[in-house]
């Protein structure tokens, strides 16, 4: 493995970290009212979703291009919504994500990694 590749690995552990983590904290919860009841667990989802969008920014692009099944723009720009527009976070947006998106990400990005 050559120093760029050791450099992004490590971006690539972050991301799936930060997706298990919010798989974790959101586990217990049944609903959209719980999830939304709960602002401890709220604001640890939201820090994780913006590691995951940090993380996009130091894989490189041929790397994205490569692996086209992650949703490396959509990751990205969920960031910048929430760094940028912080007090107008779509709760449901959040939840949707982790309830249809995030098990297949976590899926996908774990064969990437294991792959690599």
């Amino acid at each position: 493995m050559n120093g760029t590749s050791v450099r992004y690995d490590f971006f690539l552990d972050a991301m799936l970290m930060a997706m298990k983590k919010i798989r974790a904290y959101t586990a217990d919860f049944s609903s959209y009212e719980q999830f939304t009841q709960d602002q401890l667990v709220k604001d640890a989802v939201i820090r994780n979703f913006e590691i995951m969008g940090e993380s996009v920014k130091h894989i490189p692009f041929s790397f994205q291009r490569k692996n086209k099944q992650l949703p490396w723009n959509h990751m990205l720009a969920l960031r910048n919504f929430i760094v940028h527009e912080f007090f107008d976070v779509d709760d449901e947006v959040l939840w949707e994500i982790i309830q249809t998106d995030l098990a297949r990400n976590i899926a996908d990005l774990e064969e990437v990694v294991t792959r690599k």
